[in-house]
């Protein structure tokens, strides 16, 4: 997802959080506690990758799909 991002001039944080145990307890809690998680609690799956705008997540299912979220969410930066 970071390369689609990038590709597309979109801005954003990469936080892998395999990379600490803060980051992986952060990520945990929103996906336990933010409905956008529920169908993926239920099927127990990880819930990643995951886009977050404004405090929503987003769960990315592939490259097209990271595509049309830059589209409908507008995150292009305009140079």
């Amino acid at each position: 997802m970071k390369e689609v991002l990038s590709q597309n001039n979109v801005r954003f944080v990469y936080i892998d959080v395999t990379s600490s145990i803060g980051y992986l307890r952060q990520f945990l809690k929103v996906r336990d506690t933010y409905p956008a998680f529920e169908e993926i609690r239920k099927e127990s799956r990880v819930g990643l990758p995951t886009l977050f705008v404004d405090n929503t997540p987003y769960l990315v299912d592939g490259p097209e799909h990271a595509l049309q979220l830059i589209d409908e969410l507008q995150l292009k930066v305009q140079k």
